[in-house]
């Protein structure tokens, strides 16, 4: 019997996007069916083509794979999912994991990294790449070690700046240094002396303690 490739549909209106994963498709081993730019079209795809990968990218203005990724799901569960976006932000993730989806890509990565999400997600595997999940598995760990006193409302002692207040609101939604860093078009070092401008003013050590509800500036303390 002659050996069929696995196939990927990629939907993206960025040309130079489905280059790259017609890239990495070539390192997997697998066979780009067809690329689109909207989800106008693809429940006929799908139909047509059952590919066994589906990558889509989550940047695009005005797109809402929600529905049609849940559904996909039920229609076609041989088809594994992969998402690509600029920013992979833990309750991004959180909602696409509960619509099926089983890999995630930061669109800044290289083609070898978008190969290796399609062999995981092929073998069944939940592909969430190196540095998420590295900053995943960090939070998690500085959640269960925070001593019961940083438990407590932080009091600012300084008050932070306007740049600041972005950057600790961009940590709140599960951003790493660098997808602050493309989101406030700035450099990671800019990013990490910003940090820690911030754990100064804030007398704290860890990033979760930056999800702690915090005394605004000049109220005063409760006992």
């Amino acid at each position: 019997m002659e050996y069929m490739a696995p196939s990927v549909l990629v939907v993206s209106p960025d040309s130079g996007f489905c280059d790259k994963v017609g890239a990495a498709a070539e390192l997997a081993g697998v066979q780009l069916a067809a690329r689109v730019a909207g989800y106008n079209q693809l429940p006929a795809l799908l139909d047509a083509l059952q590919p066994d990968i589906l990558v889509f990218d989550a940047d695009p203005p005005g797109a809402e794979p929600g529905r049609v990724l849940a559904s996909l799901r039920r229609s076609h569960p041989g088809t594994a999912i992969l998402m690509a976006a600029s920013a992979l932000t833990d309750k991004r993730v959180e909602n696409a994991l509960l619509q099926g989806v089983s890999g995630f890509v930061a669109k800044s990565c290289d083609s070898r990294e978008y190969a290796d999400a399609m062999r995981a997600i092929r073998r069944g595997e939940i592909w969430l790449g190196r540095e998420k999940l590295a900053h995943a598995l960090t939070s998690l760990i500085d959640a269960i070690n925070l001593p019961g006193h940083a438990r407590e409302p932080i009091a600012i002692v300084e008050k932070l700046s306007p740049r600041e207040e972005e950057i600790v609101q961009l940590i709140s939604r599960g951003c790493t240094n660098k997808e602050i860093a493309r989101a406030l078009g700035m450099s990671d070092k800019t990013v990490k002396a910003h940090l820690s401008h911030i754990f100064a003013k804030l007398g704290i050590t860890r990033r979760a303690q930056l999800t702690q509800p915090r005394i605004p500036s000049g109220a005063p303390m409760v006992n």
